[in-house]
């Protein structure tokens, strides 16, 4: 029995693994989890609950020792009530689809389903995961001793070995708690590295490269689709004269600020970024040339009317030059080159006759 109650571990570290790799993109345990992850998670769980039935020993008449409920347990405390629940039914199917649909069969179906309830709602309770995992363990342990004694019904024969079966159950949990932790962990400092390569790191917005990824995937989507692709160039006016009058720390606030004022100007779905320096973009997904046109010309008004507070109390006036390019309406290419060096041109063609204006060239194609 204790060389099977091991393999059960080795087989659900294995799974844990697995999962590790597939989740890379989501860092697990935080609340932007969506509901298709949790769904997904919680199927993900209970097929692995059935694989590991494969490895279960017989203890009665028609009646199975295994450490199933550890994953309604993990995904649970990590993921949250709902992948604990679909887990728990989708074991408590499989179980009868196994072994039949008997008595015994439904008593153990009706266990792990109460075991999933159980682990949904400690989800829900301000505790560590160290705490939740241990009470859902240890919990669900005394609903399989329940569900043990209904079908065995001797009670002799059920403490020959369900003290083996707790004691690994609870060491496995541990054990299980360890790996899934550092999975966790390292998952998490994935995401976090990605969002760093991919995020300016003083306003928050997307960088160069970040930029240069969704000008091309959206470009090509445009392109595709027939829509229009609408690029802002935007250009702070005079802020070197900011960084030397005030200093790099007043930059950084005026900096900050743009950028807040492109997101709140801008639509939810379009791409704002800081390209370097003080030059930012916003791309305009199926956006015409005229409406962006309107678009940048309520930024330019934004930025004009907005009183800048720098440190010590200083309030500052700050405005943008902005020039503007349209897939297909000024530029026929779908480049993102061509694209953007459509919109430089325009935003040099503003600088060069007084700034603080909104400027935009004719159509041209590429040569």
């Amino acid at each position: 029995m204790i060389n099977v109650l091991f393999i059960n571990i080795c087989i659900i570290v294995t799974f844990l693994y697995f999962s590790g790799v597939l989740s890379k993109r989501y860092s697990i345990g935080m609340s932007s989890n969506s509901l298709p992850v949790q769904i997904n998670s919680g199927i993900l769980f209970g097929i692995y609950g059935i694989v590991l039935m494969l490895y279960t020993i017989p203890v009665g008449s028609n009646t199975y020792a295994d450490l199933r409920h550890l994953f309604p347990v993990v995904i649970g405390t990590y993921i949250g009530p709902v992948p604990a629940i679909i887990s728990a039914i989708i074991i408590g199917i499989g179980r009868m689809m196994l072994y039949g649909f008997t008595s015994s069969g439904i008593v153990a179906c009706i266990g792990i389903i109460v075991v999933g309830i159980i682990c949904a709602i400690i989800s829900r309770y301000p505790l560590s995961r160290f705490h939740k995992i241990n009470l859902m363990n240890i919990l669900s342990m005394i609903v399989i001793l329940i569900t043990l004694m209904i079908n065995i019904k001797d009670v002799p024969t059920v403490m020959s070995f369900y003290p083996i079966q707790l004691g690994i159950a609870i060491i496995g949990g541990l054990f299980v708690y360890a790996i899934t932790e550092y999975i966790y962990s390292t998952n998490k400092l994935f995401v976090q590295l990605e969002q760093r390569a991919t995020t300016d790191h003083l306003t928050q917005l997307n960088n160069l490269r970040a930029f240069e990824l969704a000008i091309k995937t959206h470009l090509a989507h445009a392109n595709e689709r027939g829509e229009n692709l609408s690029l802002l160039v935007i250009d702070i006016d005079h802020f070197k004269k900011i960084n030397d009058t005030y200093g790099h720390s007043s930059g950084d606030v005026v900096l900050k600020s743009i950028g807040k004022i492109l997101i709140d100007y801008s639509r939810s779905f379009d791409v704002v970024s800081r390209n370097g320096g003080e030059e930012f973009t916003v791309l305009l997904l199926d956006c015409p040339h005229h409406h962006a046109l309107v678009i940048a010309e309520k930024i330019r008004v934004g930025v004009q009317n907005h009183t800048f507070i720098l440190p010590d109390q200083i309030f500052v006036s700050i405005t943008i030059s902005i020039g503007v390019a349209t897939y297909p309406d000024t530029v026929a290419t779908p480049s993102g080159h061509a694209l953007v060096d459509m919109a430089d041109k325009a935003l040099y063609e503003a600088k060069r006759t007084g700034r603080n204006k909104v400027c935009t060239l004719e159509l041209q194609t590429m040569k």
